[in-house]
């Protein structure tokens, strides 16, 4: 199954809506040269894997007790029905460099089905290792 990103140009702005470049931004995370920092910046780069395509970085940054509940090629099925169309922050709880949980509240706009829809959830995040993982949501 390929989980190959598909890489726009490096200079172009980061899907996760930073407005920085891509480069500066999600794509070291998902190249695996860095790993996030904060919560937040595992979010974000999450988002921009969807967008991209990046089904390994969504897996191996997925808390591995609860990929039970899927796989890559359910992943990548829903990422490839959707055109992401950005991503809104509204929120976070701990989740800081120093902290081992944290919560982030945010929207997902995308287009599926030639329909603009929205996807609101409260992540839960949790550092393994001094890394930081997506655990669960609440809808």
């Amino acid at each position: 199954m390929p989980s190959k990103p598909l890489l726009p140009a490096t200079d172009t702005p980061c899907p996760c809506g930073t407005q920085k470049p891509l480069n500066d931004c999600c794509l070291p995370f998902i190249k695996g040269m860095l790993n996030p920092t904060t919560a937040e910046q595992l979010m974000r780069s999450r988002y921009s894997a969807h967008s991209l395509l990046a089904i390994d970085y969504l897996w191996d940054t997925w808390s591995p007790e609860q990929r039970l509940r899927s796989n890559k090629g359910d992943i990548l099925i829903w990422a490839e029905s959707c055109d992401w169309l950005g991503l809104q922050i509204l929120a976070t709880q701990q989740g800081g460099a120093s902290d081992d949980k944290g919560i982030v509240e945010f929207i997902a706009m995308f287009r599926s089905q030639g329909q603009i829809q929205q996807h609101h959830e409260i992540s839960h995040f949790k550092k393994v290792l001094g890394k930081w993982l997506y655990v669960d949501h609440q809808a």
